[in-house]
């Protein structure tokens, strides 16, 4: 192997391990290396750009707090890698479900609709078009106006679930009826 990489793979090593001890300037030194390394990662996971940025922020969130488990032995970049992955893994995995869960409370809501009246097949024909603008909005948003207005969780409980903070939630859901009103206004 090269001189020149084995010094630079000596160098993250000990840049991990600096991070493991706590220094702020190691970590920022870290950050500057293997940003756009991680952001590849993500990004051939994740289709969102939106969802791939909090996973890039969540990765090197999880650096900071686990890299005292970094083994010096093995390569940083392949260590920093497997988190990359996983995190993305995680996203995909958390959206399908958010996904596969909205279906199935819009179906069971579709049932409970009494067709009977002219008036409750009106109000069925308003929610297809509501779940298609629901569907259509970004992940980020969807989550948080689902939660927040469809499942009645509060601000706190959404910010929870999402792991994010509660303007953050609060915000996500506000925009998200912002826009869904956008799409659904005469």
């Amino acid at each position: 192997m090269d001189d020149a990489l084995l010094a630079r793979r000596d160098e993250e090593r000990a840049m991990l391990l600096a991070v493991a001890a706590g220094d702020p300037r190691a970590f920022d030194r870290l950050y500057a290396r293997f940003r756009s390394l991680v952001e590849h990662y993500v990004r051939h996971q994740l289709v969102d750009p939106w969802q791939a940025e909090e996973v890039v922020q969540d990765v090197f969130l999880e650096i900071w707090r686990i890299a005292d488990r970094f083994d010096p032995q093995h390569s940083a970049i392949a260590w920093i890698r497997t988190i990359a992955q996983r995190r993305a893994i995680d996203r995909v995995r958390k959206s399908c479900a958010d996904r596969d869960r909205d279906l199935r409370i819009g179906a069971r809501d579709l049932d409970l609709v009494d067709h009977s009246s002219t008036e409750r097949a009106e109000s069925v024909l308003d929610r297809a078009e509501l779940r298609r603008a629901v569907r259509a909005l970004p992940d980020r948003q969807r989550e948080a106006v689902v939660l927040r207005y469809l499942v009645g969780m509060t601000g706190p409980e959404v910010a929870g679930s999402l792991g994010v903070p509660v303007g953050t939630a609060k915000t996500r859901a506000r925009d998200g009826v912002v826009a869904l009103r956008r799409v659904m206004a005469p």
